[in-house]
């Protein structure tokens, strides 16, 4: 099969794009940042048959460069990566965030109803359009309405929309990923595991003094690791409902603090907990976990446990040579 993936050179994308290769697949793609250039020359060294020359380079903002990757590419299906994931950065630009998350998304099925109308289409949106919804604490299913409460959020569940419209409308064949948190080597240091790892191996090179700074330890949410995330995305490819949305998650809530003393576990010094104002969110959701149900009745099965997976990004950013983001 060839597939097309956009955000193929971010954290997600790169997994997604070993595990198709991994299975014999074809893998094209679109990439804006030169920084994605040497993860992906990696890919290409351990598997051959992915040329850098077919991918793309472009911004999904951008309609006639998604169409024209789309079109040179001829998938048989897309996946639909790209996006501003880190909320921070989507609230400090709102204008930026909508025209990426949201008239990227619609760029993207544009094309494909033009250029390959045949093919599926996986959206990857988030766990973060329930927003408010999330608030008593129980599981979250699909039928849970959409309360975004954060620009990422508000902009994420507008994609959702759009790509539930081009299947009702246009009968794209679009299914619809909604990822909880998720994470594992090769993560940005924006976020909140990948952010104290990588803080660890400071400590342990000697950079830093032995002081892991966090936020609100209390804190909890439903973790699963990238790789088991783009095995569900490959699912929904091949056996997900056209129109439907599917949870990713594992379905348990793990707190902040518990995440603390998983990576203290693994640390190979000793090191104090302080908690900064600076780092807890205003208004924040106590406790959000997902109900996955529906992608489990597929046949996703996450099976990778959290404390592998914290084990893995440690070891990602014990190897990084400092230049990782």
């Amino acid at each position: 099969m060839r597939y097309f993936v956009t955000g193929i050179g971010g954290f997600a994308g790169g997994h997604l794009t070993a595990a198709l290769l991994a299975a014999g697949h074809e893998v094209a793609g679109l990439v804006r940042e030169q920084r994605s250039r040497p993860a992906l020359e990696a890919l290409a060294a351990r598997y051959p048959r992915f040329r850098l020359e077919a991918l793309a380079s472009g911004d999904v903002a951008d309609f006639e460069a998604v169409r024209t990757a789309v079109a040179a590419a001829r998938p048989d299906g897309i996946f639909h990566l790209a996006g501003i994931a880190f909320a921070p950065r989507a609230a400090a630009d709102p204008a930026r965030t909508l025209a990426v998350n949201v008239l990227g998304t619609c760029n993207v099925l544009t094309a494909a109803r033009r250029e390959a109308p045949a093919s599926r289409v996986v959206v990857v949106g988030s766990a973060d359009v329930y927003g408010a919804a999330a608030s008593a604490g129980e599981p979250i299913d699909e039928d849970r309405p959409l309360r975004p409460v954060s620009t990422y959020g508000l902009s994420k569940a507008a994609a959702d929309m759009a790509a539930f419209q081009a299947w009702w409308e246009a009968g794209l064949a679009v299914v619809r990923a909604r990822p909880f948190n998720h994470t594992g080597p090769g993560q940005r240091g924006d976020f909140v595991c990948s952010d104290f790892a990588r803080q660890v191996a400071r400590i342990e090179r000697g950079e830093a003094p032995p002081v892991l700074h966090v936020g609100n330890l209390a804190s909890a949410r439903d973790f699963a690791d990238v790789r088991d995330v783009v095995r569900g995305y490959v699912t929904l490819m091949e056996r997900g409902a056209p129109g439907a949305a599917y949870n990713l998650c594992s379905g348990e809530a793990v707190t902040v603090g518990a995440i603390v003393e998983m990576l203290r576990a693994e640390a190979r010094v000793a090191f104090a907990v302080v908690e900064e104002a600076a780092r807890v969110r205003h208004r924040e959701i106590p406790r959000v976990v997902g109900d996955a149900a529906r992608a489990r009745a597929l046949g996703w099965v996450p099976a990778i446990p959290l404390g592998r997976t914290l084990r893995d990004l440690l070891e990602y950013w014990r190897a990084a040579d400092g230049s990782a983001a």
